[in-house]
C-alpha cells in the first residue's frame, strides 16, 4: 500500500496519508468516466447536471456519502441524491467505499474548470491538496489554449507528477489521424507532464479482463504510469494533514480547520456499487 505515515502529537500512534491524485479537465472531458474505470464502481456523476457539483473525495473506507456544506457543516447523504447538489451550498462531496485504487492513493473528481458558472476557487482550494493531476482532454479538441494556460498558472510542482490523457481516441477512426493528434499535444505539453497518453475510456470499460483490449485502448499504458507517479510520490514527503473544510464565504476563501466530526457509520448514506473495472487495470492498479 502506498502511504506516507509520520506520528500524531503524542508520538505514539501513527498517522498515515495516501497521495491524492485529482482528475481535471474541461466539461465533458471524461473525468467522471475515468473515476469510475479507477474505482470499479458506477458512482461518479456523468449527467449534465453533474456540472454543478464541487470536488467529489474518494477515499477508502467503510461505504458513505458526506456533503460538505459552506460552513463546514457536514451531512451524510445518498447516493442518489448527489445529483442534486450544487457548489452554491456545498464544498465537496466525501465518498468512501472499498477500491483498489483507493489501496494506494485518494481520487478527487474535479468540476469542469471550462464553466462560466463555476468560480475558480471552488477547484483551487481543493486542488492545492492535490499532489498529482491527471488531466483529461478530449482528442477531438485537444489541449486548447485554455486548458494550457490554466495548466501553466498552476503550481509548477504538479508538473513531474501529472498525466495529460487524450480520451475519447476512438472517435478518431484513422490511426494516422490519432498519432497526428498525439504528436501535436506532446510537442505543445511537452515539460508540463510526466507524460501525455491517449485512451478510449469506453472501450477500457467494455475490454474487461482482456490484456490485448486494455493494451490497445490505451488503459494499460495508463495505470503503469499512474501506478509509477504514486510510488515516486511515495518516496517524497507528503504532508500527513487531512483536508480540512471550515466556513467559506461564497465569494472565495480559503479553507480553514474545522473540528473533525464524530462518525457514526450507521447515519451515513451509502453507495451501492456496480463493478465496471477490469480485472487487468484492478491487478495493475494495486500490484
Amino acid at each position: 500500500m502506498t502511504e506516507t505515515r509520520t506520528l500524531d502529537g503524542d508520538g505514539a500512534n501513527p498517522v498515515t496519508r495516501r497521495p491524492r491524485i485529482a482528475l481535471m479537465g474541461e466539461f465533458s472531458a471524461g473525468k467522471s468516466t475515468l473515476a469510475n474505470l479507477l474505482l470499479g464502481h458506477a458512482v461518479s456523476p456523468v449527467k449534465v447536471t453533474a456540472t454543478q457539483l464541487p470536488p467529489v473525495l474518494y477515499s477508502l473506507g467503510p461505504e458513505r456519502v458526506l456533503r460538505i456544506g459552506i460552513s463546514g457543516d457536514r451531512t451524510p447523504i445518498n447516493s442518489e441524491d448527489l445529483d442534486g447538489i450544487s457548489h452554491h451550498d456545498t464544498q465537496a462531496v466525501c465518498i468512501s467505499l472499498e477500491a483498489d485504487v483507493l489501496e494506494f492513493c485518494d481520487v478527487i473528481d474535479m468540476p469542469g474548470t471550462s464553466d462560466p458558472n463555476l468560480p475558480q476557487e471552488i477547484w483551487e482550494r481543493t486542488l492545492e491538496h492535490a499532489d498529482g493531476v491527471v488531466w483529461c482532454t478530449p482528442c477531438t479538441q485537444a489541449w486548447r489554449q485554455s486548458e494550457a494556460a490554466l495548466w501553466e498558472s498552476l503550481p509548477a510542482r504538479l508538473h513531474e507528477n501529472s498525466l495529460l490523457l487524450i480520451t475519447r481516441m476512438d472517435k478518431l477512426g484513422d490511426q494516422s489521424d490519432r498519432d497526428r493528434v498525439l504528436a501535436r499535444v506532446a510537442r505543445e505539453a511537452d515539460g508540463l507532464f510526466k507524460a501525455v497518453l491517449p485512451i478510449s475510456l469506453t472501450q477500457a470499460l467494455a475490454a474487461e479482463d482482456d490484456p490485448e483490449r486494455l493494451e490497445a485502448c490505451g488503459a494499460e499504458q495508463f495505470v503503469d504510469s499512474l501506478v509509477e507517479i504514486v510510488e515516486t510520490l511515495d518516496r517524497g514527503t507528503l504532508d500527513p494533514a487531512p483536508i480540512a473544510f471550515g466556513s467559506v464565504t461564497r465569494g472565495g476563501g480559503a479553507m480553514t480547520e474545522s473540528p473533525k466530526p464524530v462518525v457514526n457509520p450507521a447515519e451515513h448514506g451509502t453507495v451501492v456499487p456496480r463493478r465496471i473495472v477490469p480485472k487487468r487495470v484492478r491487478r495493475a492498479a494495486s500490484a
